[in-house]
């Protein structure tokens, strides 16, 4: 089987724990990833809402330097470097271009609180972008790094679509991103996404990471509720739009999806329930095609 997973908090967690990415016992290491034929993995360096100005930029270095080291020697995995949390650019757009120095090429724009570039989804009813925002997002596009909206309020994640469309009538490639959301029409979270931002966000050429997150899925939060999702995202429109974004290390999950090692368990079933006529586009290849270029 071949996997590539929009979104893990691994690294973060290792630091907190003092432990390592090439083994652990968290939901996600080095060696349990290798067994896949292929595996492509997005890393969150996740900033908090608790810290702010240069004490976030800091933080960020200090994961960023770890991450670097813990995957110096591992040559079974694609990463893919991101940001969860605008609020280390401390305000200052043209901080985008040092992010893409270091290699990012996703950043989450708010965790679930407010920032100096808008409002996280715990936020409404609230504004969406502030002008610092909108900026970091042009300049996001310039420097080759993907706007995410997961965490984003209502009314950001309009606004980031209304620049993605702005951006491509001028004659730039832009595209935009939710690592792990699910569906608000199954069930009403605040992180979750509606129909028409799904629509939006898949006519707009971007990418859906399903959430395995029970809070997000509803239900138990197993395997057929991750069907039920996957299922109402095909129905939208998503089949080339729509892969896995675990939220590994970042969320507590159903017994038998907390683990990469488990990723071949949900692709059985999910093949057996019938609800994707190809699982491959799910754990694989529209993750591949979206971020190929960026690998």
């Amino acid at each position: 089987m071949r996997l590539f997973d929009l979104h893990c908090d691994t690294v973060t967690t290792c630091i907190k724990n003092s432990q390592h990415l090439a083994k652990n016992t968290l939901h996600l290491d080095l060696e349990r990833g290798a067994r896949y034929e292929a595996w492509g993995q997005v890393f969150a360096l996740f900033v908090p809402d608790t810290l702010q100005g240069e004490a976030a930029w800091q933080y960020y270095k200090q994961a960023l330097q770890f991450y670097r080291q813990e995957l110096a020697a591992a040559p079974n995995v694609h990463p893919v470097l991101a940001v969860e949390n605008g609020t280390l650019l401390c305000g200052q757009p043209e901080r985008v271009a040092e992010l893409a120095a270091d290699g990012v090429r996703i950043l989450t724009l708010t965790w679930n609180g407010q920032n100096a570039l808008g409002f996280g989804a715990a936020c409404d009813p609230a504004p969406g972008l502030t002008p610092a925002g909108r900026e970091s997002v042009r300049m996001c596009w310039r420097h080759g790094i993907l706007p995410d909206v997961s965490h984003l309020n209502e009314a950001g994640v309009w606004e980031v679509d209304a620049l993605c469309a702005a951006a491509k009538a001028a004659g730039q490639d832009a595209r935009y991103i939710a690592s792990h959301s699910c569906c608000a029409a199954l069930h009403p979270h605040r992180r979750n996404l509606s129909d028409a931002q799904c629509r939006a966000l898949f006519a707009a050429g971007g990418l859906l990471g399903l959430n395995l997150y029970p809070e997000f899925l509803g239900g138990a939060g197993d395997a057929a509720d991750v069907a039920r999702h996957l299922e109402h995202l095909l129905a939208l429109g998503g089949a080339k739009h729509t892969a896995l974004g675990s939220d590994f290390d970042g969320c507590t999950l159903h017994e038998s999806l907390a683990g990469i090692e488990k990723m071949t368990a949900l692709r059985d079933f999910l093949e057996a329930d019938g609800c994707t006529p190809n699982p491959e586009d799910f754990f694989f290849v529209n993750a591949c095609n979206f971020l190929g270029n960026m690998l």
